[in-house]
């Protein structure tokens, strides 16, 4: 029995992970939360660096995938000191005690540590992050390099799935404007990937599965689904599923407020492809399956 923590396992992308290794035999998980802990989550604050090195020589695990971040990229450049403390600081720390105890570490990171002008991007790909939020997640993964002896990045684009909130993801977000009668804009301009966090789950399983038989895998790699929307195709899409209409909808042409945002940052993702390893669910399947717990708002 293989043991794995998986920090953030309350958020999004966690909750997946805690589900996909719960349901394997061969692993034992351990999730840890800090906001949103739980009785079947242990409460850790990830700041605390001394808490989370006694926590992690206690349960000494095989192998630490690492979610937790602060993932908005508007709240990550408004607040530019939490987003360092926990996205780059704490990465370290946990790098570093990973090492001493010799876990593998899987760190999620982000397709936003490119500039989306030359896609699709390899593992291999030059850098250029627009904004703090993937200049922080690029940091991290330095931090993981400069720490661990053995271990692995994972870039990820857009995520979502079963959310409690709408606006824990943001393309769950656009289904609130699909269902209101107000007029509204919805970026047409960014390209993106919409990617499944049950399918993310599986392939962070089948990674763990691939390191424990081969000791000399490590690196960085890619996974993201293949079908290229902007929020509006989103919008339409959902649409679609539920037999609402989007004539309210206005396609926005122009960059987003915010933040700056990359334009394309598609992901090539060939490296786990050659070894077998990937799952990919339908936008329209699994939009459907994310948003069928809201309180019905979208069982149509």
């Amino acid at each position: 029995m293989r043991k794995v923590v998986i920090t953030g396992a309350s958020g999004l992308l966690g909750r997946a992970l805690v589900r996909e290794f719960q349901e394997q035999s061969k692993f034992t998980v351990i999730g840890t939360a800090f906001n949103r802990a739980n009785t079947n989550l242990v409460k850790l604050d990830l700041l605390d660096f001394d808490s989370v090195s006694e926590f992690l020589v206690l349960h000494n695990p095989d192998f630490i995938i690492h979610a937790a971040a602060e993932r908005r990229p508007d709240v990550c450049q408004n607040d530019p000191e939490t987003t360092k403390a926990l996205n780059i600081h704490a990465t370290g720390n946990i790098a570093c005690v990973a090492s001493q105890i010799k876990s593998w570490m899987l760190y999620i990171s982000t397709n936003y540590v490119f500039d989306g002008t030359l896609p699709p991007y390899t593992p291999n790909s030059a850098t250029n992050p627009l904004n703090l939020y993937g200049e922080s997640k690029l940091e991290g993964e330095k931090m993981i390099w400069q720490n661990v002896v053995s271990g692995g990045s994972l870039r990820l684009p857009i995520l979502y799935g079963k959310v409690e909130t709408l606006d824990e993801s943001s393309v769950t977000q656009v289904a609130e404007a699909v269902v209101s009668r107000s007029e509204i804009e919805i970026d047409d301009w960014a390209t993106r990937y919409p990617t499944y966090v049950d399918d993310v789950a599986y392939v962070c399983h089948q990674i763990l599965e691939h390191r424990a038989q081969n000791p000399d895998f490590n690196g960085t790699y890619h996974w993201s689904g293949n079908q290229p929307m902007t929020k509006y195709h989103m919008a339409h899409t959902m649409a679609e599923v539920w037999g609402a209409d989007v004539d309210h909808i206005i396609p926005g042409k122009h960059p987003p407020a915010g933040a700056p945002r990359p334009q394309n940052c598609q992901l090539d993702c060939s490296d786990l492809e050659l070894l077998g390893i990937g799952k990919r669910t339908k936008f329209v399947e699994a939009i459907r399956i994310a948003l069928a717990s809201m309180n019905g708002i979208f069982n149509r």
